[in-house]
């Protein structure tokens, strides 16, 4: 599935005008199956690269961040527990 950047914003500190974190939402449909997906990722300046910041990030570097983590988020998990009636 193709995952487009619907928004892109950067979370700016208005008290010093720091860029603290990135909010990407992201869009993916399969044209196939009908199947879609609306995500919203919050990257922030753990997430990059180290010595990078939000003013020296590409923007698609940041974006291949949220996938990576839009990834990992949804990725299946061995279930510990079970639902039992």
């Amino acid at each position: 599935m193709n995952l487009q950047v619907n928004n892109f914003n950067y979370n700016v500190n208005i008290q010093d005008g720091t860029i603290n974190g990135a909010q990407i939402e992201l869009y993916g449909r399969d044209a196939t199956s009908g199947d879609y997906i609306n995500a919203q990722i919050k990257v922030q300046q753990s997430d990059l690269a180290e010595g990078a910041t939000f003013l020296t990030a590409k923007p698609a570097d940041i974006v291949t961040i949220a996938k990576k983590k839009l990834a990992a988020d949804t990725a299946l998990k061995d279930a510990t527990t079970s639902n039992q009636a």
